[in-house]
């Protein structure tokens, strides 16, 4: 016997859609609800990506269509095998009837008479879990014996692939523009995923909170309250937030708060280093207060941790701090802070990307430090914003150095180029020297006696033998235990902050995490956009005097190359070095000499970029998603090669952390607390280094490991030759 409506709507309220007794139809009104939430908050700014190609009718029909798909999308868990496996145990069994997945049953449940309307929510409900290779058998059986359709109404959209059928049965059916379509399609499955998501999420069920009006006012309010006026740059991102937009302008020129002019009522501010997002976050949240969020892999850590003293904290009540996090991961903040690869990884375009596809397209993207990528992630960034460009979304990228061979791909998206120099004096005064930088030591030490000396080394192995030759330096790199290198970061921070002379040794964490403000940088020869950035840590705010060197350059035998920075970018580099005055003109000039298509050409850097780049807009110009899943495409983006590490002498306290680990289970709160306290011991390792060392997994739930190695809170991990990549 077939269904009837009455009895479909009695099983709703009765059966459950998740685990913990939540009735379907409790879970698809939270949809319905959350649906209604993001139509009222950002109903302008979807309704604008909405392609004006496609007929009238089609286009105003955009949130009838969502809705019918968030209502019927879980119909299909009334399949009495669903029950069982969600252990519903009012729930009697058909004998022999196979279990089919939810999502491949909901589609004949569709009852809409439009039958446009219907088949692009039907394929939208089908499509909204990945469907591999389908037995239209078993669903054609469980639709007739459990449900009594006589003849399956959806056996030939099983048949299909999403794409063909959106073409072949949709767009050729309807005579609908086939691109457009695909626009349309993607931009609904986005948001009905975006929905669903955070309708079924445990700890914060909204899509979207409360944007306000507009966080420009937020942003006139603190410069208001710091009694300071927009620099011409930020005047300029003002007057064009509207525009795809380049900027490219000196350290300590104010590109954060121009970032956050960028972002309007829903932004996600992007940066390559989490350390650097931290402090972003820290600023923003003092700008725009809890509408902002922080989200990267250890933002909970993080936040947590930082706000340890805070008085909620002390007294338990972490809840504010949980549920922050939760609706950032949702992406319900207004404003969120984060790592690209929380979002653009879209790019790869996997089954489910449309999420976050959906989702970059309604906000504003601000990308800073684009110099910091390596060529292949690169690629990748570059990729997601002319997809973005080109369906309607809406970025600002930030620079201080900005590879010039990406200027035409950027100018096809329509994007609008603006450099300032916003430096009325060169801050830099550079001795190139001909030497390797053991030569300088005796100056090294000289001036630390009477300034605030940076060394700037290109390898960790360099770093820690420079500090044996320079006994009252202070060191700085990654292989630090978490707990160390906090320690060091807040003591670099206060020396170069306060009056005290003498010197740090550092690596390249210096250029992109720490704000420092030397009297002198003493550095081996990087790359171009890597040299600039270290000078940015030298007389960083333009008040010191430059009439002698404060910049000394060594060429000779500088360590990293090849494995650290690409050889041939570094002779390019070295070639167009002078001695004397660094204006923003000639730093703006070297940057052209070196990344120019010309003087990239036939390298291993643009062949890299060029080859992934390729490689992704193959996957755009093909018809069907990667069965890859979000987590690898992550992987992928984040080009993840490095793992935990913590030296073996730690042991014991870590066995004790891990004790109490295993005993808070089900705890989300003081567990995340504890596996911060065992990070607190670790350090990030790259894989093929770890293959060299002897080792041992912490625990089998976690991707930690223990290594054999000298360890010294002076001058940190000690790799043996064989396992040292750099």
């Amino acid at each position: 016997m077939k269904l009837t409506r009455e009895k479909l709507q009695s099983l709703l309220k009765e059966r459950w859609a998740k685990d913990d007794g939540t009735t379907i139809r409790e879970h698809t009104d939270k949809l319905l609800e959350n649906l209604e939430k993001l139509k009222e908050y950002y109903k302008e700014e979807i309704e604008e990506l909405i392609p004006k190609e496609l007929p009238c009718e089609l286009r105003d029909r955009f949130w009838d269509i969502l809705e019918l798909a968030c209502e019927y999308h879980d119909y299909g868990k009334i399949h009495c095998m669903f029950q069982k496996k969600v252990e519903n145990k009012n729930i009697e069994l058909i004998k022999g009837l196979p279990e089919v997945k939810h999502n491949l049953l909901s589609p004949a449940f569709v009852n809409v008479k439009d039958e446009l309307t219907k088949k692009i929510v039907r394929l939208l409900v089908l499509h909204h879990h990945p469907v591999e290779r389908v037995s239209t058998e078993g669903v054609e059986r469980v639709l007739k014996e459990e449900f009594g359709f006589e003849k399956s109404p959806i056996s030939f959209l099983l048949k299909k692939g999403e794409m063909d059928y959106l073409r072949d049965d949709i767009a050729r059916k309807f005579g609908l523009p086939e691109k457009e379509l695909i626009k349309y399609y993607r931009l609904l499955k986005g948001l009905l995923l975006r929905i669903d998501h955070a309708s079924s999420s445990k700890q914060a069920q909204e899509v979207e909170e409360k944007p306000p009006d507009d966080t420009l006012s937020f942003v006139d309010e603190f410069f208001k309250g710091m009694n300071i006026n927009l620099n011409e740059m930020q005047v300029f991102i003002k007057e064009n937030r509207d525009k795809n937009l380049v900027v490219i302008a000196p350290t300590g020129s104010g590109k954060t708060e121009a970032g956050f002019i960028y972002l309007q009522r829903k932004g996600f501010f992007m940066l390559p280093y989490r350390v650097s997002a931290n402090s972003i976050y820290t600023r923003a949240e003092k700008i725009f207060g809890n509408c902002a969020g922080l989200l990267h892999s250890s933002a909970l850590n993080y936040v947590l941790e930082r706000d340890e003293q805070n008085e909620d904290i002390k007294n338990n009540k972490e809840d504010a701090v949980f549920l922050n996090y939760f609706l950032s991961r949702n992406f319900a903040k207004p404003i969120i802070v984060c790592t690209p690869d929380q979002l653009m990884h879209f790019v790869f375009r996997y089954k489910g990307f449309e999420k976050y596809y959906a989702t970059a397209l309604y906000s504003r993207l601000v990308i800073d430090e684009l110099q910091s990528y390596d060529p292949i992630t690169l690629a990748f960034i570059v990729k997601a914003l002319e997809v973005l460009a080109q369906n309607g979304g809406k970025f600002l990228v930030m620079t201080a150095t900005f590879p010039e061979f990406l200027k035409e791909r950027f100018e096809g998206m329509g994007v609008e180029f603006k450099e300032f120099s916003l430096q009325q004096k060169p801050y830099h005064n550079v001795k190139i020297i001909q030497g390797t930088i053991d030569s300088g030591i005796e100056e090294i030490v000289k001036l630390s006696q009477e300034a605030k000396v940076l060394v700037v080394v290109n390898t960790v192995r360099k770093a820690i033998e420079l500090k044996g030759k320079i006994p009252n330096a202070k060191l700085l790199h990654s292989r630090f235990i978490l707990r160390d290198r906090k320690k060091k970061e807040n003591e670099i921070k206060e020396f170069f902050d306060g009056w005290e002379n003498g010197v740090w040794i550092t690596t390249q964490l210096a250029e992109v995490s720490l704000d420092l403000d030397a009297d002198y940088l003493f550095t081996e020869l990087s790359t171009a956009d890597s040299l600039i950035q270290r000078m940015g840590r030298c007389n960083r705010r333009g008040q010191k005097p430059t009439k002698e060197p404060n910049v000394f350059v060594f060429t000779n035998n500088c360590s990293g190359i090849g494995s650290v920075y690409y050889k041939d970018l570094h002779e390019k580099t070295l070639h167009n070095l002078k001695d004397g005055a660094w204006d923003w003109k000639f730093k703006w000039e070297l940057m052209e000499k070196v990344y120019s298509e010309n003087a990239l050409r036939n390298t291993k850097y643009l062949e890299n970029f060029n080859k992934a780049y390729r490689y992704i807009t193959n996957l755009w110009e093909g018809t069907d998603s990667l069965t890859i899943s979000k987590s690898q495409a992550k992987e992928l983006f984040r080009d993840i090669d490095a793992v935990q590490v913590i030296p073996k002498e730690f042991e014991e306290e870590v066995k004790g952390l891990l004790q109490k680990w295993e005993e808070a289970k089900g705890n989300l709160a003081e567990r995340v607390k504890l596996l911060s306290q065992i990070l607190e011991y670790s350090f990030s390792l790259p894989v093929w280094s770890l293959k060299e060392l002897e080792k041992q997994r912490i625990h089998d739930r976690l991707n930690i490991y223990y290594v054999e190695g000298n360890y010294s809170k002076d001058t940190g991990f000690e790799l043996i030759s064989s396992a040292d990549t750099e």
